[in-house]
C-alpha cells in the first residue's frame, strides 16, 4: 500500500452521504488533508480486529471481504452514485483484500469534527487545536480484541428478576398480577418505580404510596420501559474502588443524555419520551463493559490513558453486542453502535440514533468537551430532526432546558 502523488479535489467527496452538508471550500479545505492510497492486487487494505477510528472508501478497483469463518464476498463500494463506507464496523468483522489495482481513500472521523469547527470559528477569532492521537494499540485492546473474536467475553447480565419480568411482558396478554407480584418481590425496584410515580414527570394531585397506584398512574408500558432503565442503573455499580470514580462519572453523563433525550423527543413530537430516556441513559452499557473487563484485567492496562484507548476503540462494537444480547431490539442496538457518529447520515428520516446523538451533543455544551464538538449545523441527525429552534438558539435551549433536566436526573438518582 502506498499514497499517491495524485491530487485529491472535492468531486469524489461530494459523492460521500456523511459529508453532504460540507460547502465546496470546506470540501476543498478536507480534500488538502487527505491522501489518495493504492494497492496492488492480492493486498489487504484492512485487516480483521482493525480498530482503527476511520472511514474507507473504494475509488476504483475491486476488492473481496472474508469473515473469520472463511466466507468470501467481493465488496461493493458504490450504491445509487453514492460511495460506501466499507468494513465501517470496529473492530473489524472482516479481511479486506484487493481483486485488481485499486485506489482507496481512508478519512479519520476526528479530522471531519476538526474541518467542520474551521470556518465556524474563524470568524469568531478562536483557535481549533488539531489533536493527533496515536493508533497505537495496548495490550488491553489487543486481549479485548482476541476475546470478542473468539466469542470468550463475558458481558454483564440483565439482573435476574428484570429478565423474568421482560419475560412476562413478552406475549401481548399479559399478565399484570404476576407482572406486580414479581416486580414486589424485588424491593429496590418498586422504590424506583415510586420514586418515577412521584416525579414531576408523572406526579398527580394526590402522592403515589402503592405499586399499584404507580401502575395505574404511568401504566403498564410505562412501567416496563421504566424497570429496563433500573436495570441500567444497576450496572453502573463499581465492584472496585479504582473504577467507582469513572463509573459515577459515566453515570453522571449517561443521566443527562437520558435527560435530553426525553426532552427532544418531546419536542419533536415524533419519539416515545420513555423509550428515548431509555435510550440515551443505555446508550453507553458497553463503556460499563470494559471498565468491568478492565477489572479483571488489571495486568493488562498501564495508565488511565491506555484504558481510555481502550474505550475510544471498542465501545461501539461492545455497545452492540451488549444490547443485542439484552434483546432490546435493532433501534436500541443501532443506537449504541451509532450514537457517537457526529456525521451519521443515514437514508430515512430522523430516528431514535439521531435523536440521542443531537441529545449527546447537547449535555456536552458547557463542558470540557465542548471544544472538540463538530459545529452542529453540519451535523445531518440535528437537521433531520426539524426541531423548531436552530442550530444557533442551542445554548438557550439547554439553559431552558436546566430545570427539566435536573427533574430527570432527580428521578433517576445517584449511583
Amino acid at each position: 500500500m502506498q499514497s499517491n502523488t495524485a491530487t485529491l479535489d472535492h468531486s469524489a467527496l461530494k459523492r460521500i452521504r456523511s459529508l453532504a452538508l460540507f460547502n465546496d471550500k470546506q470540501l476543498d479545505n478536507l480534500a488538502a488533508r487527505l491522501e489518495l492510497k493504492t494497492a496492488q492486487p492480492k493486498q489487504r487494505i484492512i485487516g480483521l480486529g482493525d480498530t482503527g477510528d476511520y472511514g474507507l472508501y473504494l475509488l476504483s478497483g475491486e476488492a473481496i471481504s472474508q469473515d473469520r469463518e472463511g466466507t468470501r464476498c467481493k465488496v461493493v463500494s458504490e450504491s445509487d452514485g453514492q460511495l460506501q463506507p466499507i468494513a465501517q464496523i470496529r473492530p473489524s468483522l472482516y479481511d479486506i483484500e484487493t481483486l485488481s489495482p485499486v485506489v482507496y481513500l481512508e478519512i479519520p472521523n476526528e479530522l471531519l469534527t476538526q474541518m467542520s469547527l474551521l470556518e465556524e470559528t474563524a470568524s469568531a477569532g478562536m483557535e481549533v487545536d488539531i489533536i493527533e492521537q496515536s493508533e497505537e494499540a495496548n495490550r488491553l485492546t489487543i486481549s479485548l480484541c482476541q476475546d470478542i473474536s473468539s466469542g470468550s467475553i463475558s458481558l454483564p447480565t440483565m439482573p435476574e428478576v428484570v429478565h423474568k419480568i421482560k419475560q412476562e411482558f413478552a406475549g401481548d396478554d399479559f399478565d399484570v398480577a404476576k407482572i406486580t407480584g414479581l416486580i414486589q418481590s424485588d424491593p429496590s425496584i418498586t422504590a424506583k418505580l415510586l420514586k418515577a410515580a412521584n416525579s414531576p414527570l408523572y406526579r398527580g394531585s394526590e402522592p403515589i404510596e402503592t405499586l399499584q397506584q404507580a401502575i395505574l398512574r404511568m401504566g403498564m408500558d410505562v412501567i416496563r420501559k421504566q424497570i429496563m432503565i433500573y436495570a441500567a442503573s444497576e450496572l453502573f455499580q463499581s465492584k472496585s474502588a479504582g473504577m467507582r470514580n469513572r463509573m459515577q462519572s459515566l453515570w453522571k453523563n449517561s443521566r443527562k443524555v437520558s435527560a435530553f433525550s426525553r426532552i427532544l423527543a418531546v419536542r419533536s413530537g415524533h419519539f416515545d419520551p420513555e423509550m428515548a430516556q431509555m435510550a440515551g441513559l443505555i446508550c453507553d452499557l458497553g463503556i460499563v463493559a470494559i471498565l468491568d473487563y478492565a477489572q479483571t484485567h488489571g495486568d493488562l492496562y498501564d495508565d488511565d490513558e491506555a484504558l481510555d484507548q481502550t474505550i475510544r476503540a471498542m465501545h461501539s462494537p461492545i455497545n452492540g453486542m451488549f444490547l443485542y444480547q439484552w434483546k432490546l431490539g435493532d433501534d436500541i442496538v443501532t443506537v449504541g453502535e451509532e450514537s457517537r457518529k457526529w456525521f451519521r447520515n443515514h437514508r430515512d428520516a430522523a430516528d431514535l440514533c439521531d435523536l440521542v446523538l443531537v441529545a449527546r451533543y447537547y449535555s456536552l455544551i458547557g463542558t470540557r468537551a465542548q471544544k472538540g464538538l463538530p459545529a452542529l449545523a453540519k451535523m445531518p441527525a440535528f437537521l433531520k430532526l426539524q426541531l423548531e429552534f436552530s442550530a444557533e438558539d442551542s445554548a438557550s435551549f439547554v439553559q431552558e432546558s436546566r430545570t427539566e433536566v435536573a427533574a430527570i436526573e432527580s428521578m433517576l438518582g445517584s449511583v
